[in-house]
This record gives structure tokens, C-alpha cells and sequence, in this order.
């Protein structure tokens, strides 16, 4: 006997199982399902301008009373022609608190930065490099990791704003989208015309939501600087990385200071619009889907399910996804990264990178990053200090009176300081071809 196709047998099942399945029914469960995943799916409807695609999130998804509730608060929190700064806010585009940071030239300390801050301090972006330079041998317990970041273009701020785009999961959701579409051929196979018109509005009404948002402008809006400030330079500082940012006050301002906006056009009355379509289809799934048929309540489940786990893997990777996009806001700044084995390299390299070049001293930033009051710590600074401010390609360390005083232990943990400062030091030359 030849098999059955699948829809050929779901079709048989349905029409030879009325009587088993009218033991139970999914009434409850088709009409509360919508309000799973609350979360999940305001965190995937924020990264829709950032991947400005019209084609995503044509799918019915669960959770959409979460984003009424975002899009209604947004409008109603403040001014209506201040929506933009407070909708980046609501759906996570803007408000994350960044590490602290010190301005080594003019002495500014900030014990918190602002979102842009955040994602680029947590961020796996490395510019063109394809992985981190290596740096010392010696095996710590606190390796850290540096990025260098140079500011050689201007930061376009306002109207000039670029673009942040990201490609990364950005196929995700056709997934989604053919599970939906296949729950209503599904629906449609069994005459469910109920479940068939409840899953195809959420298909639309996702789908309009979604194109609307694609559409939208983040622009970045930064503190002007007064005249005759010095450089911005300085680092973003957190357990595990050192961010050092090299460039002009107004494009540092940019990363440490920097507001978010999203701007839709129709302004709140657009996000008033998406809030209603997105309730529509929440309340007409909710007092509908009850009354389909036990298939066509499987179908609309399926297509929940399926599109629920989508929103959830794209919220895992919302940081993944904002970092890609948003430093596109930086215009490509030159990046070095290093891996550095210990603190102690790390703080080396920083005092390079800022001390340099400048008049900064550089016991001012290794202070910041490690303890330089403990002997053998104190012994090392000095000979940090003095190779910079003599810019010696070579590193050179000897005996002196801070090297006298020290017991066995306090030696022994010298000369791996010294070993630390010493690959940090060459490195860091060979890198920037000082000669």
C-alpha cells in the first residue's frame, strides 16, 4: 500500500479522531498562549531597525501585549515630541550604564558611561583584526584583555548619524515566518477557517509592526565640547577590559556621553499605530482562538512555538546583535586589541598608549589599574615610569633603592613584573614602529 503524503494523513487523523479528541481541548491554552515570551518579543522587535529588513517579522508571534505595553508607556511617560529618546530607552537601544572612565589628560573621571560605552566594552568587535595579539607568558589569574581604539575620522552625530546595520542572525526569522505560513496551509487543509484567519492576522499585524520599526532612524546626539578642551584620550575601565580612547574630546564625548534616539516618521502618532495593531491582535487571538477546531488550535500553537523560540534565541543574542550595529555609529575607527596575560601587562600597555605621546604621567594611569604602593609593585612602577618618560625603545630596569629593601618573595614577584612590563613594552614598539 503506498504512504500517505503528511498532510494527506494529518487530514485522516482529523476527520477519524473527533471522537478521541473530544475528550480534551486547547481552548484555554490557544487564547493564553499569547501572552508568553513578553520579553522575548520586545527584545526581537528592538533589533528591527537595526537590521532595517521590511521582509522581518511577517510571523505570528507570541508576547505582543508586552510590546502595547512598552509602546503605550513610551508615549505617555513625557512630552510627545520627546518620544524618540524615551522609545530607544523602553526597548533597550539606549540606558545601559558603561564602565567607569578616566581622562588622562584632562583628569575627568566618570564612575559611569553611558550605552555606547557598554557595547563597546563588552563587545567581541575587533575591527579588521581576526584575533587579539597575545602579550606575555607568564600564567595570572586576572588576564585581561585591551583594545585600543583610534579615532581618525569624525564621529557624524544628528541628521549625519550612519546607519547601524547588522547581518548577524538576520535569517533567523525566515524560520519563523515558514512555520506560520505552513500552520495556515495546515489550517486551511482541515477547513479551520477560524485558526487559518487568526494565525494569518498575526502573520500581518507582526508583520506591519516590524516594517514600520525597520524604518526607523537611530541617531546619536553627543555634549559639545568648549573650545580649547584638550584630547579626550583616556580608558574605559572594568575588570576584564581596558578600552583606551584615542581622538578628539567631541568623538570621545561621543562613546562616554552619548544619547540614542529612534525616530519614526509620523513620530508618536506611529508608535501610538503600531501599539494598536500589535492590541488588535492580541485581543482578537484572545476572544477567537478558542472557538477553532483541535487542529487548527495545534497549527496555532505550532506557529507560537516556533516563532517564540525565534524571538528567544535573537533576545540571547541582543547584545551580540546591538554591538555589531551600533559601532557602525563610530565610523570605523583603527582597533589593536591585546591579550594580555596579567594586570600588570595590561596596565603597561594602557600607560603606552595614553603616556606616549603625550605629557600625561604615567603613574596617574597604572595607579588606576594596579596597586603601586606594595614594595616589589612600587620598585616596578619605576621602571615603568622611566622607560616612558625617557621613550626608550628597549626596556631597561637595574638596581636602585626600592630594589634594596626587598625580601626573597617580594623579588621573586618583581622579576615577573618585570618580565610582564618588559613583553608589554616590546610589544607594544613593534607594534607602532617607534623607532
Amino acid at each position: 500500500m503506498p504512504l500517505e503524503s503528511p498532510l494527506s494523513f494529518f487530514i485522516s487523523a482529523s476527520d477519524s479522531s473527533r471522537l478521541s479528541w473530544s475528550h480534551f481541548n486547547l481552548d484555554s491554552a490557544s487564547g493564553l498562549s499569547i501572552f508568553f515570551g513578553g520579553k522575548a518579543a520586545v527584545s526581537a522587535f528592538a533589533l528591527q531597525p537595526l537590521y532595517g529588513r521590511i521582509w522581518h517579522g511577517w510571523y505570528n508571534a507570541p508576547g505582543c501585549h508586552a510590546i502595547v505595553w512598552e509602546l503605550v508607556r513610551t508615549v505617555l511617560q513625557g512630552p510627545f515630541s520627546l518620544y524618540s529618546e524615551r522609545l530607544a530607552l523602553s526597548l533597550g537601544l539606549d540606558g545601559k550604564e558603561g564602565p567607569k572612565y578616566i581622562a588622562s589628560r584632562s583628569g575627568t573621571v566618570m564612575q559611569h558611561t553611558r550605552h555606547l560605552a557598554y557595547v563597546l566594552n563588552n563587545s567581541s568587535w575587533r575591527g579588521n583584526e581576526c584575533k587579539p595579539v597575545v602579550v606575555g607568558q607568564r600564567i595570572s589569574p586576572t588576564p585581561m584583555q585591551l583594545m585600543i581604539v583610534d579615532f581618525k575620522k569624525k564621529v557624524p552625530t544628528g541628521n549625519d548619524t550612519l546607519p547601524p546595520r547588522s547581518s548577524r542572525h538576520s535569517s533567523l526569522p525566515m524560520i519563523a515566518s515558514a512555520a506560520s505560513i505552513a500552520a495556515c496551509a495546515m489550517c486551511a487543509s482541515v477547513e479551520d477557517w477560524l485558526s487559518f484567519k487568526m494565525i494569518l492576522l498575526g502573520i500581518i499585524s507582526s508583520g506591519i509592526t516590524s516594517s514600520i520599526m525597520s524604518t526607523g532612524n537611530i541617531t546619536l546626539e553627543r555634549l559639545k565640547p568648549a573650545h580649547g578642551v584638550p584630547r579626550g584620550d583616556g580608558m574605559l575601565l572594568s575588570d576584564t577590559r581596558i578600552v583606551i580612547l584615542r581622538g578628539n574630546e567631541e568623538d570621545v564625548n561621543a562613546v562616554t556621553k552619548g544619547k540614542l534616539r529612534l525616530e519614526l516618521k509620523g513620530g508618536g502618532y506611529t508608535v501610538l499605530l503600531c501599539a494598536f495593531i500589535a492590541l488588535l491582535q492580541v485581543t482578537l487571538q484572545l476572544v477567537f482562538m478558542p472557538f477553532g477546531t483541535l487542529p487548527g488550535q495545534l497549527m496555532f500553537l505550532l506557529s507560537l512555538l516556533v516563532s517564540g523560540a525565534c524571538n528567544l534565541y535573537l533576545s540571547a543574542k541582543e547584545d551580540e546583535v546591538q554591538s555589531s550595529a551600533l559601532i557602525t555609529l563610530l565610523n570605523t575607527p583603527e582597533v589593536k586589541t591585546y591579550q594580555a596575560s596579567s594586570r600588570a601587562t595590561a596596565a603597561v600597555l594602557a600607560c603606552l598608549a595614553l603616556c606616549w605621546e603625550s605629557s600625561t604621567p604615567p603613574t596617574q594611569v597604572l595607579q588606576e589599574i594596579v596597586p603601586i604602593k606594595p614594595k616589589a609593585w612600587k620598585a616596578w612602577s619605576e621602571f615603568v615610569v622611566d622607560n616612558i618618560r625617557e621613550k626608550r625603545t628597549q626596556f631597561v630596569w637595574g638596581k636602585n633603592e626600592s630594589t634594596d629593601c626587598l625580601n626573597d618573595e617580594e623579588d621573586k614577584l618583581l622579576l615577573e613584573l618585570i618580565d610582564d612590563a618588559h613583553a608589554a613594552h616590546d610589544q607594544y614598539i613593534k607594534d607602532h614602529t617607534i623607532t
